[in-house]
């Protein structure tokens, strides 16, 4: 039966844990799910959602079928519908930069409104621009993101947000309305923003139809505490800015957030589920160009963390909860429950990390299968989507893909150069999701796979790599170490090409791009012994 699912993202650790949702659907691990995201941040120019955005729009969707209707799937790569929605308080009108002062008119308030306003706010968080977020003033976030909302829902009753929110509403009026959120705790918007959005989105919901409420949407949420740090801001940098967040407040910044959580009665009563996410240490250091200190924009492009597929999971975990366990969450504990997961002291992290036992081989297979498919389709070799698109492999007895669309081709490739890797017009490898995951687990054999296979730094390297012997890492004791055989003088590719030939496209598929996708993941199943 498809569920119909909502994520929300909220602020730049928000939008890197939908970038790790998104690659978890690629997987296949939410299959049979339509999966409705909305990234919520004051700043859309900000280079992460830019990468959001192009792993949605010019990957995922277009590996679903270029300009088609999509439909949820199951047993493949890309099997879950998303649609992708997008929302950011309109601070545009604003004079000074859109600050406080300007969006409030402050300066025409009356005596005692502004004598509060001044007790509240000190005069460098009234002045700043918001336009790069709230930069950990979440007193400030708070109020300005909820009116945020009742403004936009008020002004475009017909717009994206709306949409998204009468959406919600019917989805809890004819079945199981399942919202979970993600975002720090520790920072600006997503901290700011995580409490007041049952709240806002129930006000809306009573605007967009007078009488109407939430009461029957369950939510959850992700609460992640301090796990990355960057260059500390200077004096010039503080005085232009006025307001600029600084890592080494994040600890701190954390527990006073876990506190409210723990206290405030209402955000316990609107939520169902918590779940606690975080590191022992802030060392993971996000670069930027020059190194320097960025509130935001598009030179915000952090590098992801392996915590944000831990959000992810959670969200999972959240939609797979029993609807009889949430009831009783609901009319019998009447308060969130919270949910902790704990790691490997020594750094290690392992595929029973992230989901449940009885889930994990699934999670280990299919995260590896996607692995191996991405050293199959880059462009410069092994290209197979390509060549059996432009009827190359015909001598392979590989045919009926001709009709592809040249953007579906194209947005394979895109996808697992996000996913995995890329290569330079020189020939070097560029850093994808999944390296990054790996080095922000310490690198070497900490994370999931074979460590060899991160070391490969150029294409003559990638060339050599024998990912049908060193994918997995050999020392895991929980998952079994697949791999599979070549021919005496025959590569991995030759093999797939050959193991592709004894599969046959499913019938139940209409879109020939989506036939093909499922075909190689049988492929792939089968080459490595994979039980499905």
């Amino acid at each position: 039966m498809k569920q119909t699912l909502f994520l929300i993202g909220i602020g730049g650790t928000g939008m890197r844990c939908l970038e790790a949702f998104v690659h978890t659907c690629a997987m296949g691990m939410a299959d049979n799910c339509e999966i409705n995201i909305l990234a919520l941040d004051t700043d859309l120019d900000n280079g992460n959602f830019a990468r959001l955005k192009s792993l949605v729009e010019d990957a995922y969707l277009k590996v679903k079928g270029y300009n088609k209707t999509h439909y949820p799937l199951q047993e493949t790569f890309f099997s879950a519908k998303i649609n992708l929605f997008t929302f950011t308080p309109d601070y545009s009108d604003a004079v000074k930069n859109g600050s406080f002062e300007a969006i409030t008119k402050y300066a025409y308030a009356d005596g005692d409104k502004k004598a509060l306003a001044d007790i509240l706010l000190s005069p460098q968080v009234r002045e700043f621009d918001l336009k790069h977020g709230y930069r950990a003033q979440t007193h400030l976030g708070s109020l300005l993101m909820y009116h945020g909302i009742i403004d936009e829902v008020t002004k475009n009753p017909h717009g994206k947000l709306a949409e998204y929110i009468q959406m919600i509403y019917d989805a809890g009026e004819t079945g199981d309305a399942r919202v979970f959120v993600c975002g720090s705790v520790f920072g600006g918007t997503g901290a700011s923003s995580i409490p007041v959005i049952p709240k806002a989105f129930n006000a809306a919901i009573n605007i967009l139809d007078p009488g109407k409420t939430l009461s029957k949407a369950n939510f959850g949420a992700t609460l992640l505490s301090a796990y990355f740090k960057f260059t500390p801001p200077d004096e010039s940098l503080r005085s232009r800015q006025k307001v600029v967040a600084s890592s080494k407040n994040f600890a701190l910044n954390s527990q006073i957030a876990m506190m409210f959580y723990n206290e405030d009665k209402t955000v316990k009563s609107v939520f169902q589920k918590f779940y606690m996410l975080g590191t022992p240490t802030n060392d993971f250091e996000t670069k930027t160009p020059g190194n320097e200190t960025v509130t935001g924009g598009a030179l915000q492009k952090n590098d992801s963390h392996y915590i944000e597929l831990l959000a992810a999971f959670a969200a999972l975990d959240f939609f797979a909860t029993p609807i009889q366990q949430i009831d009783e969450i609901r009319n019998q504990k009447r308060e969130v429950q919270y949910y902790y997961r704990a790691l490997n002291p020594s750094g290690r992290v392992d595929f029973k990390d992230f989901i449940t036992p009885e889930r994990t081989e699934e999670f280990a297979r299919k995260f590896a299968a996607l692995t191996a498919l991405s050293f199959l389709v880059y462009p410069e070799f092994n290209d197979f989507v390509a060549a059996a698109q432009a009827g190359l492999l015909a001598k392979n007895n590989i045919s009926g893909y001709e009709d592809i669309a040249p953007q579906e081709v194209t947005g394979i490739k895109k996808y697992f150069e996000l996913f995995h890797f890329g290569i330079t017009p020189q020939g070097d490898i560029t850093d994808g999701w999944l390296r990054q995951l790996h080095r922000s687990a310490g690198g070497l054999g900490n994370f999931l796979f074979n460590a060899d296979m991160f070391g490969v730094l150029n294409l003559k390297e990638l060339k050599k790599f024998d990912f049908n012997k060193r994918l997995l890492r050999p020392d895991d004791d929980d998952i079994a170490v697949y791999t599979f055989k070549t021919g005496l003088f025959g590569t991995p590719f030759d093999s797939f090409k050959d193991e592709f030939v004894k599969q046959h496209d499913t019938d139940s598929i209409q879109y020939k791009i989506e036939k093909l996708v499922k075909r190689m993941y049988d492929t792939i199943n089968s080459l490595y012994g994979f039980k499905i």
